[in-house]
């Protein structure tokens, strides 16, 4: 079965890239943004130097993306950094700039740390640390998947800061990885690019995004932006919403998701069509470190396309989809199939679950169909939410926030706080220059610019 209500044709999911088909794929459907420099392919003579690697190849011409080789790393199992350096640059990143690279890490379960050093005095004082990995346990979570290249922008909205690099003449950059006590991975560079940030996010843009149709999305949240004009993005569990029609207080109505369209601007896109089937989530994996299984019973691909156009009929019947649509992955769980088989049945782009700590997005996002984001929940803490919509409304660029259920004391990983979410809110409206969209209105604006 495929959606008949979205015509919009997919790409060419068979292409794989030169070398190593293993994985080579990295979206469904990727967004070339303009490369203002080609730092480095890791082609013969690149002039990478590496450190404190258990092995190394720099001219590994075994798997590769680009080119004719790629250089790689392994880390050491005492928890010594294994470093990847390049000194003597001259780089340009401020402004509408930033850097993205195309990495691959094998035995991702192990990897403990992956970050990228941006420095302007050669990494004695004055540097930036970029973290890129997400440190969940779940595999069919994780961003960074195990075996596979990925094309990753590097946001500096979120970069730990040392000194003060100066952006306008960076002169190192490095890649900096460990794996757990006793364990070893692979970190396979392959290339290296500054590339251009879309105008549209010049001074930041915020999206607040909410997941399985709890009532408060519209009695709290909707409350909460409406006071600035503000659109959020609601991604729908129809069963739920069925059951708030039938009387269930717990979860939003029809009527109530059409207000929110209608009146307030929102978008409202598919999450699942039962909630039983959202549970059983869109992919599965095994944890190779912990032997633990995640996902025991995924849809199957067959059942994920009935899933999809049962969930988009029921939107477009209600008037609540205009034909340009969203998704989020329940539970967070996805892999490559899925992806491809989001583009095959015209999905627009699917948000992804990461961590807190990789949770920044960049314009144009790094993989549209695994759109990153940061979560809020019992553990959040107003001041470090304030601290990212600070990073983004400085830097530009692009913040999801991803929310459940909002209650008076949240006591579980899918509440956050009624306070905290109203002056969340409020102190987004009072960053002036930063834009609040819904999160298809942003992937809209990536294709018109």
């Amino acid at each position: 079965m495929s959606l008949p209500l979205l015509p919009r044709t997919a790409p060419d999911r068979k292409a794989l890239l030169v070398g190593d088909s293993t994985g080579a794929f990295n979206s469904a459907n990727p967004v070339n943004p303009r490369v203002v420099t080609h730092v480095t392919s890791m082609q013969s003579g690149h002039g990478w130097v590496v450190q404190n690697a258990s092995t190394s190849n720099l001219n590994d011409t075994t798997t590769y993306a680009m080119g004719t080789q790629s250089a790689s790393i392994t880390t050491r199992t005492d928890l010594v950094a294994t470093t990847l350096t390049k000194t003597g640059l001259s780089l340009n990143i401020s402004g509408t700039k930033q850097l993205r690279v195309l990495i691959r890490v094998d035995g991702v379960d192990f990897l403990q740390g992956l970050n990228v050093y941006v420095s302007s005095d050669s990494m004695v004082a004055n540097f930036g640390i970029i973290y890129i990995q997400s440190e969940t346990p779940d595999p069919s979570v994780r961003w960074l998947k195990d075996g596979e290249w990925k094309w990753v922008t590097l946001p500096w909205q979120s970069a730990i800061i040392t000194g003060n690099p100066n952006l306008t003449a960076v002169d190192s950059l490095r890649i900096r990885a460990t794996s757990a006590s006793g364990t070893t991975c692979q970190v396979r560079l392959q290339a290296m690019q500054v590339i251009e940030r879309r105008p549209v996010a010049a001074g930041g843009i915020v999206c607040f995004t909410y997941d399985d149709s709890y009532a408060a999305q519209y009695t709290i949240a909707k409350r909460d932006l409406d006071k600035y004009g503000f659109p959020g993005t609601a991604y729908t569990i129809v069963s739920n919403v069925q059951a708030g029609d039938g009387g269930n207080s717990t979860y939003l109505t029809t009527v109530q998701l059409q207000q929110m369209r209608s009146w307030s601007g929102w978008e409202i896109g598919p999450h699942a069509y039962t909630a039983t089937n959202h549970n059983r989530g869109w992919a599965g994996a095994t944890n190779t470190a912990t032997g633990i299984i995640y996902g025991t019973n995924p849809l199957s691909a067959a059942e994920l396309d009935t899933e999809l156009t049962n969930t988009i009929q029921w939107l477009e019947s209600n008037n609540l989809s205009d034909g340009f649509v969203g998704h989020c992955y329940p539970l967070g769980r996805y892999n490559t199939a899925v992806q491809q088989q989001m583009a095959h049945d015209g999905l627009a782009y699917a948000r992804a679950m990461t961590s807190t700590a990789n949770s920044a997005e960049t314009m144009p996002p790094a993989d549209p169909y695994a759109i990153r984001c940061y979560t809020l929940d019992n553990n959040s803490v107003l001041a470090t939410l304030q601290s990212r919509v600070d990073g983004v409304a400085n830097n530009g660029g692009l913040l999801v926030f991803c929310c459940h259920d909002i209650v008076t004391t949240p006591t579980t990983s899918t509440q956050f706080s009624i306070a905290n979410h109203a002056a969340l809110v409020d102190y987004v409206a009072g960053k002036s220059g930063v834009r609040v969209m819904t999160l298809g209105d942003v992937m809209r604006s990536v294709a018109g610019q």
